[in-house]
C-alpha cells in the first residue's frame, strides 16, 4: 500500500517528505487502493479520450446536416411596387400600378437533395468507423505503455537479484583478499561490476518513469498508481489467412470504404448539374383606383415557372464532373493502399510472433537453465579455489543478461499480440 502511493505521488515531490504526508496521501485517494490493471487503464483512457468525443461531436454535426440537406430550400418572400407613376406616385392613378406580394420556391436539380443527404450519411458512417478505429488505436497505445511499465518492473526485480549476488560476491572477494587468496584486482573488478548493476537500476527506473509519463497522456494521474505485477494475458491471434480476411471488416478499412462511397455519390451529384433547376414564382398584385365606368380595378395573380439552362457545360459542369471522378479514384486508391499496408503489417507481426515464440521456448528449455547451472558451478569452483574470478564474473553476467533478455523478449511478444489484436479489429 505504501509503495503504491509512493509511486503515485513521486512526481509531486513527496518522496523526500515525511511519512505523515504519505499517510495523508493514502487517505486522500481511497479509490487508488487497488492495483491498476490493464483493463482499468483501457477503460479510463476510453472514458477520458478527447479525440473520441471530438469524433462523436463531428458525427452528430454531420447527421444534423444530412437532415437539412434533404429538405427544400427556404422559400423567398418578395414585395414591392410595379409600374408606379413617377409624376404623382399615386397608387390608383394608372391601371398598371400594383402593390405586389409574392413567394418564390426553388427546386434543386434532379435528385441532388436526396444525394446530398445520402452523402452526409455516408460521411457520418465513415466517422463512426473512424471512432471505432480510434478506440482500437487508443487501446493499443495504452497496452504498449502498460506492458513497458511491467517490463521495467520485471527488469528491476532481476537487477535487484543481480545486485544482491554481486554484493555477496564482492564481500567474498574482499574476504579472500584479506586472507591473501586473491589479488586486489579481483576486488576492484567485483566493485566495478556491482557499480554497473547499480547504474542499470537507475536506468531501469528512468525508463519506467518515461513509460508512466507517456501513459499519463492517456489516463492522467492514474498512470502513477501501482500496477498489477503479472503479465497481462491475451487470446491467441487468429490464423494468418483468417486475419487477412478480417482486415476487410476492420474499422479503418470500413471508414475508407464509406469515404469512397461518399466520393462516388459526389460523382452522381456532379451529374445532376447537367439538369435544370426549377423555381415557381407566385405573385399577388393589388391595384387601386377605378375603371372609367366606376368599377374597382381587379387585383391580379401571377404564376411563373423558372428554370436555368445548363447549355454551356464545357468549363463548368464538365470540369466539376471530372474533378469528382478524380476524387472518387483517389478515395479508392487510398483505401487500397491502406488495405495493402495493413495486410503487410499483419503478415510481418504474425511472422515476428512465431519467431518470438521459438526464442522464448529456447530460453526456457536451455539458455536460462544452462546459464544458471554454469553460474552456480563457477561460484562453487571459485569458493573452492578451483576457478578464477574472471570465469565467475563472466558466468554471473551471462546469467543475468539472459534473464534480462528473456523479460525483454516476453514484453515484445505481448506487444506483438497487442498489435495483432488491433489488426483483428478486436474492441473488447
Amino acid at each position: 500500500m505504501f509503495a503504491s502511493h509512493l509511486r503515485v505521488f513521486r512526481p509531486r515531490g513527496l518522496r523526500s517528505r515525511g511519512c505523515l504526508l504519505i499517510a495523508v496521501s493514502i487517505v486522500a485517494c481511497p479509490g487508488w487502493a487497488d492495483d491498476l490493471s490493464l483493463a482499468d487503464a483501457e477503460r479510463i483512457a476510453l472514458d477520458q479520450a478527447p479525440s473520441l468525443k471530438a469524433v462523436a461531436a463531428r458525427q452528430v454535426a454531420i447527421e444534423q446536416r444530412a437532415v437539412a440537406a434533404g429538405e427544400l430550400p427556404d422559400p423567398m418572400l418578395k414585395a414591392g411596387f410595379m409600374s408606379l407613376p413617377t409624376d404623382t406616385f399615386h397608387l390608383g392613378q394608372e391601371p398598371m400600378t400594383q402593390v405586389q406580394v409574392g413567394i418564390v420556391q426553388k427546386f434543386p436539380r434532379g435528385s441532388s437533395r436526396a444525394l446530398r443527404a445520402e452523402q452526409m450519411q455516408e460521411r457520418s458512417a465513415a466517422l463512426g468507423q473512424m471512432a471505432l478505429d480510434e478506440r482500437l488505436r487508443l487501446r493499443l497505445a495504452v497496452t504498449e505503455e502498460y506492458i513497458e511499465i511491467i517490463r521495467q518492473r520485471k527488469l528491476a526485480e532481476i537487477n535487484l537479484e543481480a545486485r544482491s549476488a554481486f554484493t555477496e560476491l564482492e564481500d567474498i572477494t574482499r574476504g579472500y583478499y584479506a586472507t591473501g587468496k586473491v589479488q586486489q584486482q579481483d576486488v576492484l573488478r567485483s566493485a566495478v561490476e556491482l557499480a554497473r548493476v547499480e547504474d542499470r537500476a537507475t536506468r531501469i527506473a528512468q525508463e519506467e518513469d518515461r513509460a508512466r509519463a507517456r501513459l499519463e497522456a492517456w489516463i492522467g494521474e492514474h498512470a502513477w498508481r501501482e500496477i498489477e505485477p503479472g503479465w497481462p494475458e491475451f487470446d491467441p491471434p487468429a490464423a494468418q489467412e483468417a486475419m487477412h480476411q478480417a482486415l476487410e471488416q476492420h474499422p479503418r478499412i470500413a471508414a475508407l470504404n464509406e469515404q469512397a462511397r461518399a466520393a462516388d455519390t459526389a460523382v452522381e451529384l456532379a451529374d445532376q448539374r447537367y439538369k435544370p433547376e426549377f423555381g415557381i414564382d407566385l405573385t399577388y398584385g393589388a391595384r387601386g383606383g377605378t375603371h372609367p365606368d366606376g368599377r374597382d380595378r381587379s387585383d391580379l395573380l401571377s404564376v411563373m415557372l423558372m428554370m436555368d439552362l445548363p447549355l454551356f457545360s464545357g468549363n463548368r459542369q464538365d470540369r466539376l464532373k471530372a474533378a469528382a471522378v478524380s476524387e472518387s479514384s483517389a478515395a479508392m486508391y487510398q483505401r487500397d493502399d491502406a488495405w495493402r499496408k495493413m495486410r503487410s503489417e499483419a503478415r510481418m507481426q504474425w511472422s515476428i510472433l512465431q519467431r518470438q515464440a521459438e526464442r522464448l521456448q529456447r530460453f526456457e528449455r536451455s539458455l536460462l537453465p544452462d546459464a544458471r547451472d554454469n553460474a552456480e558451478s563457477a561460484l562453487s569452483a571459485y569458493q573452492a579455489a578451483l576457478g578464477d574470478l574472471t570465469s565467475l564474473m563472466r558466468a554471473r553476467i551471462n546469467e543475468y543478461d539472459l534473464q534480462l533478455q528473456y523479460v525483454d523478449l516476453h514484453a515484445e511478444r505481448l506487444k506483438t499480440l497487442a498489435r495483432l489484436r488491433y489488426l483483428q479489429g478486436e474492441s473488447s
